[in-house]
């Protein structure tokens, strides 16, 4: 557990992330980390002296397994679980389309690979259970939850892929869309997924593009350390001189 400020805890393993915004004694879980995990989150809220009903909603920024692997746990907690509208059908099960990248699409002989997923896979990253309903949420819209996230759809990584943005408190979760470790290797700072793991790549930098223009000062990743700095200058490094 690591208190990144006043309001907000990561959570996770080397490889990804998950967080708490604490607000007046109230939880938003944004993302679900991996299915094994229900017992640290539990923990962390118990560290911090709240408790299960402490939590008002998890918000997804996008319907994987490491981000949303407890969600089944937590529905039967009787937690919401939010997705964004057009992530539902995975969530739901019903969809039909390449929902994430497969174990034989990756390096695994990299030792370097196998550094960054071996935690993921220990958390729980290759089980996920589809849920049987989910709140949903549109882009731009406000939700009335602790931290009072704003949603900004970016996809590429899935269809309905959303950055959270927390504008009294300048820090944007962005997700998957733009992260700061590489899976596949060992480059760090703000960058894009690899190729590999997004449903449409282009897509996916057109997202960061977009998200040069909004204000902020601190990025929470989905995969690797906060970042502090402006935003615009965090997508400037991610997609380089030439723009991706």
């Amino acid at each position: 557990m690591e208190q990144v400020n006043d309001n907000v805890i990561r959570l996770g393993s080397r490889g990804h992330n998950y967080y708490l915004i604490i607000e007046g004694g109230e939880v938003t879980v944004i993302d679900a980390g991996c299915s094994r995990e229900w017992s640290k989150l539990v923990a962390a809220l118990e560290d911090l002296g709240l408790s299960l009903g402490s939590v008002a909603a998890v918000l997804t920024t996008h319907v994987h397994s490491d981000h949303l692997g407890m969600g089944k746990r937590a529905q039967a907690e009787g937690w919401r679980v939010y997705v964004h509208e057009e992530d539902e059908p995975r969530a739901l099960g019903t969809y039909t389309g390449r929902f994430a990248a497969s174990p034989t699409e990756l390096p695994m002989f990299s030792i370097a690979t196998w550094r960054n997923m071996w935690p993921m896979i220990k958390a729980g990253v290759m089980n996920y259970e589809h849920l049987e309903q989910v709140a949903t949420f549109r882009s731009g819209e406000e939700l009335d939850l602790p931290g009072h996230p704003k949603a900004i759809h970016t996809p590429g990584h899935t269809e309905g892929h959303t950055c959270f943005l927390l504008p009294e408190l300048g820090a944007i979760f962005t997700g998957d869309s733009l992260v700061t470790m590489n899976l596949l290797g060992r480059n760090e700072g703000p960058q894009p997924m690899p190729e590999v793991f997004s449903l449409n790549h282009e897509q996916n930098l057109d997202s960061i593009r977009a998200l040069a223009q909004v204000e902020a000062s601190l990025l929470l990743p989905g995969h690797g350390e906060p970042w502090t700095g402006p935003l615009s200058e965090a997508v400037s490094r991610a997609l380089g001189p030439a723009g991706g």
